[in-house]
């Protein structure tokens, strides 16, 4: 018996081993964003290069989901602010404060943001972003900054996967990074128009989403993660004393004209509410979870002067 016990306990050694070296030797952020080339138009080695190598400072981050993407034009910002010259649209496809969590903390480091506008949305996501375990770090991704995460263990061998790939990229291909892009701006143009269909699809679902019941108990439980994440986030844009904003970007169907968790966010920034008629003109989405060109434009002049009228002494400088 004690011999059988010491052969299953070498069997999982010899699993664990290349693990734990995954896991204890230097995995490049470069590669990171540059290996997820493929998922959300290339966007995450975008971003990688204009926080990290593009030497144009950056006065205004907005952080994300598509609909960030969509929505914000960063030169139509520009000409509209003061002293306030270098905007940048760092949305990412999909919802997820852990992602948005370890995009601000490299912002932070190579960059010296004045402002910060973080998309709200209907409601807080309450799982893991996709890409997370990707582009996080041994110890965000082993540290969880609660114990609420269904997709602990399921993020943690993504993390795996990504190390062996930058492992065999290293050593076995000796892959090379991609040429950096210099765009400065993040915005998704877009000029389609959405189809009724789409409309009516969008709404009969947030219908069904708000009818559904769910304890508060359980609640409460699954809104620890995101507001976490948050937490995080809002106290290291406080202790660079930054000026915090919070912006709301709806979908087409849900027609709710606040955020369920508005009082958490005007108590840690400014909550702006964008006039609803973007929202109800069907003209302006590209689909029914994004705004099209037409909508951004009047987002983006409407967003201009919310901020022109927070940031700038003189408007006319």
């Amino acid at each position: 018996m004690k011999q059988l016990l010491l052969k299953i306990a070498l069997f999982f050694s010899l699993l664990i081993f290349p693990f734990v070296i995954l896991f204890t030797t230097p995995y490049s952020e470069e590669f990171a964003y540059h290996f997820i080339e493929d998922d959300c138009y290339n966007h995450g080695s975008w971003i990688f290069d204009r926080i990290t190598k593009n030497l144009v400072p950056i006065d205004i981050a907005f952080i994300g989901s598509s609909h960030t993407i969509h929505a914000v034009q960063e030169k139509k910002i520009e000409q509209f602010l003061c002293s306030y010259k270098h905007i940048v649209n760092l949305g990412y496809c999909r919802s997820g404060r852990n992602l948005e969590f370890i995009l601000l903390k490299m912002l932070l480091k190579h960059k010296g943001p004045k402002v910060i506008v973080i998309e709200v949305y209907e409601d807080e996501v309450k799982n893991s972003h996709d890409i997370f375990p990707y582009l996080a770090n041994t110890s965000d991704l082993f540290l969880t900054p609660t114990l609420i995460n269904r997709d602990y263990f399921s993020d943690i061998f993504n993390g795996a996967l990504a190390r062996l790939e930058y492992f065999k990229a290293k050593n076995v291909f000796s892959k090379r990074i991609s040429v950096t892009n210099n765009e400065l701006y993040g915005y998704g143009a877009a000029d389609r128009r959405v189809t009724e269909e789409e409309l009516a699809r969008n709404a009969a679902a947030w219908k069904k989403r708000l009818n559904r019941f769910e304890p508060e108990s359980i609640e409460k439980i699954k809104i620890k993660y995101p507001f976490a994440y948050l937490k995080k986030m809002i106290q290291l844009i406080k202790e660079k004393n930054i000026q915090l904003f919070f912006v709301y970007l709806p979908e087409s169907g849900s027609k709710l004209k606040r955020p369920k968790y508005a009082e958490y966010y005007q108590n840690a920034g400014t909550l702006l509410l964008p006039p609803q008629f973007i929202f109800d003109d069907a003209t302006n989405w590209m689909d029914a979870t994004h705004l099209n060109d037409k909508g951004s434009e009047l987002f983006s002049t409407w967003m201009a002067d919310q901020l022109r009228n927070e940031l700038c002494i003189n408007p006319e400088n």
